[in-house]
């Protein structure tokens, strides 16, 4: 028979007391295990979803989220822009008008300023050809005195030298637009002629130019001197045979 070893009394509590920590540390993990995992669920179920929004959803979004005083603050933006447009449209305009007039004004100016220049020459040169007309005058008299002279062999030489000249001296004043008037044989116009006299001629119709007293001239087709004529007038022939009869 064997014997049985008697258990120490303070072995057995000690087992007890481990058995019964055990099941204690095992209780407050499992609460602990269940506290967490309801935390973890209450936590998930809080936190708000970032899944996006599709399509015209996430616009519509972000046009409620503008607020009422941004709004009126766009559109006052884009009325002051809308008022600068105008303001620059209507400058613009003005401007296109200014440099439009600016360009009719300088022309006109050019255009009155080459007419007072064409003018001023044209002055000038009638002034000159009217001092020139005098000296031709004194040729031409002198031409006609010299052909009333005996000639020789000596004056004729002078005589033809003289002549030439004053040809030359024609030539120079014709082109210069200057165009001599001797109308003998012509029909006198009032507009184109200065009659100093009226001489009765069987020989020439009436209104016929007889003599020229003083040639004219023509400068461009406008009269520069008009010439002096003599006239041929009507002869009375009724006048004249009563005249006899009495």
């Amino acid at each position: 028979m064997s014997k049985q070893k008697n258990a120490d009394p303070a072995d057995v509590p000690q087992s007890a007391e481990c058995e019964n920590d055990t099941e204690a540390v095992d209780g407050d993990s499992q609460s602990s295990t269940l506290a967490d995992n309801g935390k973890t669920t209450t936590s998930s179920e809080a936190e708000p979803t970032d899944a996006p929004v599709e399509g015209g959803q996430s616009e519509d979004l972000e046009k409620v989220s503008l607020e009422p005083t941004e709004v009126e603050q766009l559109k006052t933006e884009v009325d002051g822009l809308t008022e600068k447009l105008i303001n620059l449209e209507s400058q613009l305009n003005e401007a296109q008008r200014d440099v439009a007039y600016a360009k009719a004004e300088t022309q006109t100016v050019m255009r009155r300023g080459r007419e007072d220049a064409t003018r001023a020459v044209n002055r000038a040169k009638r002034d000159l050809l009217t001092r020139l007309m005098l000296v031709a005058d004194t040729f031409h008299r002198t031409s006609s005195e010299l052909e009333k002279i005996e000639k020789d062999e000596r004056t004729d030489v002078i005589v033809t030298a003289v002549q030439v000249a004053i040809k030359e001296f024609d030539k120079v004043l014709s082109g210069e637009g200057l165009e001599l008037s001797n109308p003998v044989g012509e029909a006198f116009d009032p507009q184109f002629h200065e009659a100093q006299a009226t001489v009765p001629s069987e020989s020439a119709e009436a209104g016929t130019i007889l003599d020229v007293l003083r040639v004219g001239y023509l400068l461009d087709g406008s009269v520069l001197r008009a010439p002096q004529v003599v006239v041929a007038a009507e002869v009375q022939k009724e006048r004249d045979e009563a005249s006899d009869d009495v």
